[in-house]
């Protein structure tokens, strides 16, 4: 047996603050890890700490909760027990993910429609907890059946409730303690006329996908009513 760890918490960001608002949670954020020490940690989030509203698939690390700043973050950590061949599902979903050629994108449009009450399907676009989710899907841990329209983290809580093995302090949980995390450019600064090109750019690929991929639900829906009436 061998175990993946997925991780909740209540960051202390703008962005962060405004999710549990709306979503009157006490998480905001998920990720997933494939080892204790969470230094293969992955999620969807923001790519650059200075713009909340451009990401996608990231590898995480600590200091992207806080962004940079010198405070913890709450967190609850489930060890979930996982056979060889789930493991290796799980990690072959996320490093698929992870190498795909075409980028997969954060679903601002979903994080949106949380807001509304409405789903927003997007070709390669997730939300955190979207992407945690159908990680744990694609491994057989979790079932769709399940799972809300609009899944949220304390969503997640719930579902994964038996699982819990830590909730506390971030910089109290000790596996992570003598970890090395790469920052790598999450706190490089491109400028402001560049971050609100970025910006449009990114919802200008969201709104696009999301119609490509309405289009082909809606061409194979039809190719079934067909089967089915002929």
């Amino acid at each position: 047996m061998k175990n993946i760890y997925v991780v909740l918490s209540s960051t202390p960001t703008m962005m962060g603050k405004l999710i549990r608002v709306f979503t009157r949670s006490f998480y905001n954020h998920s990720s997933i890890s494939l080892t204790e020490n969470l230094n293969e940690m992955y999620s969807f989030a923001r790519y650059r700490a200075s713009n909340p509203l451009v990401g996608g698939f990231v590898k995480e690390f600590p200091e992207r909760f806080t962004l940079g700043k010198e405070s913890d973050v709450c967190i609850k950590v489930f060890r979930i027990p996982v056979t060889e061949e789930q493991y290796e599902t799980i990690k072959l979903f996320i490093y698929k993910i992870k190498n795909d050629s075409e980028e997969n994108i954060y679903n601002s449009l979903a994080a949106i429609g949380v807001l509304l009450g409405c789903k927003f399907d997007t070709y390669k676009a997730y939300t955190c907890s979207e992407f945690v989710v159908r990680t744990l899907v694609e491994g057989n841990v979790l079932w769709d059946t399940c799972i809300s329209k609009n899944v949220i983290p304390d969503e997640i809580h719930m579902l994964l409730e038996k699982y819990a093995s830590y909730s506390g302090c971030l910089n109290a949980y000790k596996p992570i303690a003598g970890v090395n995390f790469d920052a790598e450019d999450f706190f490089e600064k491109s400028g402001a006329i560049n971050e609100v090109a970025y910006t449009l750019n990114h919802f200008y690929r969201l709104i696009k996908r999301n119609i490509v991929y309405s289009f082909y639900i809606a061409s194979k829906l039809s190719q079934i009513n067909k089967i089915f009436t002929t």
